[in-house]
């Protein structure tokens, strides 16, 4: 675990009095290298399993007890039976965590049903790498969910984490009229996280959007792996509060040192490292990308005016409240 004296410094003077001493993070991901087929692309994902989610928390929030929603890893290549297996497995070591089970096109609704009964898993996690058209930038989200899952998902009031496809992401066209439908009309006990600030990595998607998603019942958002202010600036002046979770995204999506920056509409993950940087002029280096996204947040935070009660319920009490987490159950998952 690469933890740097810039955290440190980042952490103590900027983060320990913003961070509650709570924390749910409402997307990580817990992979096994072992579950990929063997005819799977090569993926440099490290190994992670609770007992690594747990690790860095107490190296990256010193103190504090968390717990966890853990999403299925998409990628091509997976044993999804494998990983639900290590999903189940270790979320049933966590009393205060959950899960949501990793699904594709493919995956047969009884099959699922029948994990969410042995397991308890709370929801699902597609993904657009998986669409049954093959087009993974375009696709409507009937493409990498099947109606046949929805339909599943919304019998048993699942949840679903969804990264949204298509260029505009929230403000596409057709994915705002297809969540209107869903959560109006055809599907509307399916209760939806919209992930990335319903993908704005950039200042522009959720901009547009925001005034007719917080129209839609059952929306959520998490802020995982956002790391400018504006779409958080966005979401904490224009939605209610209570529906929006923290997330890291982490391990790798999150716990390496640099940030996703925007470029215009336009956002790319950026690692600085001295072959490409020279670092001039300060001894200060990149800090973890999951601490950039907690300081936009609480810039966003002080101009939005939030209360640390408000900051209390983004950081664990919504989650918490909707996910329907007992105190039973928090003390019994205390790290």
């Amino acid at each position: 675990m690469d933890y740097s004296e810039s955290d440190r410094e980042i952490w103590e003077e900027e983060l320990s009095d913003f961070v509650p001493q709570r924390v749910f993070d409402a997307h990580c991901h817990l992979f096994d290298p072992a579950h990929m087929r063997p005819d799977a692309p090569p993926t440099p994902r490290s190994y992670a399993d609770l007992a690594t989610l747990k690790e860095w928390g107490r190296l990256m929030f010193p103190g504090r007890r968390m717990n966890f929603l853990l999403l299925g890893l998409p990628k091509i290549g997976i044993d999804v039976e494998k990983h639900t297996a290590m999903l189940a497995e270790q979320v049933a070591l966590d009393p205060g965590s959950r899960a949501n089970r990793l699904v594709t096109p493919s995956c047969n609704a009884s099959r699922i049903e029948e994990d969410i009964q042995r397991a308890g898993f709370i929801g699902l996690k597609p993904y657009r790498i998986f669409s049954s058209t093959g087009d993974t930038d375009y696709c409507r989200i009937h493409e990498f969910l099947t109606h046949e899952q929805m339909e599943l998902a919304n019998d048993r009031g699942l949840w679903v984490t969804m990264h949204l496809s298509r260029p505009d992401g929230c403000a596409d066209g057709d994915n705002l009229a297809d969540l209107e439908e869903y959560t109006t009309r055809r599907y509307p006990r399916i209760k939806w996280i919209l992930a990335h600030c319903a993908r704005s990595f950039t200042y522009w998607p959720i901009r547009e959007a925001v005034e007719r998603l917080r129209d839609m019942p059952n929306i959520w958002y998490d802020l995982s792996a956002v790391t400018t202010m504006s779409p958080f600036l966005t979401l904490f002046r224009k939605e209610d509060l209570k529906r929006i979770f923290y997330g890291s995204d982490g391990v790798d999506s999150a716990f390496f040192h640099g940030k996703y920056v925007p470029f215009g509409k336009y956002w790319y993950q950026v690692a600085p490292n001295a072959s490409q940087f020279s670092f001039a002029h300060t001894d200060a280096r990149p800090i973890l990308c999951v601490y950039e996204q907690i300081m936009a947040m609480k810039q966003a935070a002080d101009i939005a005016g939030l209360s640390k009660d408000d900051v209390e319920g983004i950081f664990w009490r919504n989650a918490h409240e909707a996910l329907a987490i007992e105190t039973a159950d928090e003390n019994a998952a205390a790290l």
